[in-house]
């Protein structure tokens, strides 16, 4: 690779957008998905007795920790975006789409 080898948009970067594009639509749905079922065996409608207790803290602390893994996501993804140049060699781009 020269020097003068021609620079390009950087397809990492650009997948990495993507990602966090397509991501940030889904947030929300992740951080609710055991939001319903939790509520519901622990609302006592569902299901009523000591395993249905248990059940229902085991759910919620999954809930939270579903919720807390997912706050994670973007920002990982930010950093991942912030630290990709915004150009590459040509060489590297053709190396990036042929997984090298």
């Amino acid at each position: 690779m020269t020097g003068s080898e021609p620079k390009v948009s950087n397809p990492r970067k650009a997948d990495l957008e993507k990602l966090r594009r397509d991501l940030a639509k889904e947030v929300e749905d992740l951080k609710k998905a055991l939001k319903k079922p939790t509520e519901e065996i622990g609302g006592d409608q569902v299901w009523v007795g000591k395993n249905a207790r248990a059940w229902h803290k085991e759910l919620e602390g999954r809930n939270k920790k579903l919720g807390d893994q997912v706050d994670k996501l973007l920002p990982v993804i930010d950093a991942a975006i912030r630290s990709e140049p915004e150009k590459v060699s040509a060489t590297e781009a053709r190396m990036y789409h042929n997984g090298i």
